[in-house]
């Protein structure tokens, strides 16, 4: 692929330099905010060289590249560079006007919009737990050596300070200071006030704070610099001046902060710990039928983009119990779409449709399923209902099983060694592994006998 040359046509395609209000990119899509989103047309983008599907949600015209998209995504920074007046294009922003979306879309478009930015970070300490938690199992390492004590630093850091990392993530999303957003994280797990946790010694101006643990929690500092952007706002159509920049930050601070403290940080932690519970006692009535609806329902969750609002979720079980049920139940998902993806592969005539198939299954068993999803089971439609069907056993495996997830890393392969019990291997982590190999299996035969026939196989 020359990516200069996939840059440009997509730049055009989308309406011109002109027509783009930001972009940024996740993993596998250029994800564009438009001034007019009827302007693209879908058909022409597609026949783009590296371009695999076109998504259009929550307020964004999304492209899927796969895993080159980081290069596609350099070129056309180069190309708005060109832009008179760049200072109006904001290429980090990832925020439009929102007053004609639903809640469901301004929900998801927040949650993705503050954890893009640091998925490369918890996936990196996701895969060090998950190394470490087979050294420790494999006794090649004791939890009581100093190598295991430093790795046990690198796996945990990024989730013991999640409300700084969360604090800066969200400020930069609600277009406030990242160094006060991180600041008031900084606050919630400071350590003098943490020694006050669970009793009742501590006061500010006579009023009393019911100190929590906020270490490894998500929720608390996400409303807190929400309503500290809010304030920031406020305050700052106030006449203050040349003292602006020494004031402005001194009253947000001072404002927020003890509301975070005395109001939003107790209210939020005791709706997440009810949460951790109605989720607990949803999955405890029956871990089979859980599995079954989430493990066929999630392939389309990812499509529509609704698993962003189920990321705070998982993160909140782990830290308020160190695990999750409901990643467990997910195993298989990337498996079946693996399995199904090869078996188009394996079965195509077209060459082209083959190379895309099999590298692509290949891809999805490294955690990387857009490419796959989008370019082979989506256009195809049959090997994507046998992927689902291969969730839905694979998760129906995983309740019965009991199979729980201890960190958040990557998907596919990388999710095995975060499925470790840490007191050692277990029936769980052996259901998990069963699993996957279920959702592949089931995927590509599925896939191989009914899902992809010579009538199947044309060009699309």
């Amino acid at each position: 692929m020359n990516y200069q040359k996939t840059a440009k046509e997509i730049i055009d395609a989308v309406g011109g330099k002109a027509n783009i209000k930001s972009i940024t990119h996740c993993i596998t899509r250029l994800r564009f905010i438009l001034n007019d989103f009827s302007i693209p047309i879908k058909d022409n983008i597609l026949k783009i060289d590296g371009v695999i599907s076109i998504i259009e949600q929550g307020g964004q015209y999304q492209i899927v590249i796969g895993n080159k998209v980081t290069n596609v995504y350099n070129e056309i920074i180069k190309e708005l560079e060109d832009i008179p007046d760049t200072n109006k294009l904001d290429l980090n922003e990832k925020k439009d006007d929102t007053s004609n979306k639903s809640i469901l879309d301004k929900f998801v478009n927040t949650v993705s919009g503050i954890f893009l930015p640091v998925l490369g970070a918890m996936a990196a300490s996701g895969v060090i737990k998950g190394i470490l938690a087979i050294l420790s199992v494999t006794n090649i390492l004791s939890n009581s050596s100093g190598t295991y004590i430093v790795l046990e630093a690198f796996s945990n850091s990024f989730f013991y300070f999640m409300p700084i990392i969360l604090g800066a993530s969200s400020a930069k999303y609600f277009k406030f200071d990242i160094y006060l957003g991180a600041l008031l994280g900084a606050i919630l797990i400071y350590p003098n006030i943490l020694s006050h946790a669970n009793d009742d010694s501590l006061t500010f101006l006579s009023i009393p704070v019911n100190v929590i643990d906020y270490t490894s929690s998500v929720f608390p500092i996400i409303i807190t610099v929400w309503l500290a952007s809010k304030i920031n706002k406020i305050i700052g159509k106030l006449p203050l001046r040349s003292l602006k920049f020494l004031l402005q930050p001194f009253i947000v601070l001072l404002i927020t902060a003890p509301i975070a403290l005395i109001v939003i940080g107790p209210i939020i932690s005791f709706l997440s710990i009810h949460l951790a519970n109605i989720i607990n006692n949803i999955y405890n009535f029956s871990p089979i039928i859980a599995g079954a609806v989430l493990g066929s329902s999630w392939i389309l969750m990812v499509m529509f983009g609704l698993h962003w609002a189920f990321m705070p979720i998982f993160i909140n079980n782990i830290a308020t119990q160190g695990f999750d049920p409901l990643l467990g139940l997910l195993l298989a998902n990337q498996f079946a779409m693996a399995g199904s993806s090869i078996a188009v592969g394996t079965k195509t005539k077209q060459e082209k449709l083959k190379t895309l198939s099999l590298s692509t299954g290949f891809t999805t068993l490294l955690g990387i399923s857009e490419p796959a999803l989008y370019g082979v089971l989506v256009p195809y439609k049959k090997p994507l209902i046998a992927s689902i069907i291969g969730g839905c056993l694979g998760g129906m495996l995983t309740g019965l099983t009991n199979t729980l997830q201890y960190g958040i890393g990557g998907s596919g392969l990388l999710c095995i060694p975060l499925i470790i019990n840490p007191n050692g291997l277990d029936l769980s982590f052996y259901g998990g592994i069963s699993s996957q190999i279920v959702g592949f299996i089931a995927g590509f035969l599925i896939t191989y006998i009914w899902g992809f026939t010579k009538k199947d196989d044309v060009v699309l």
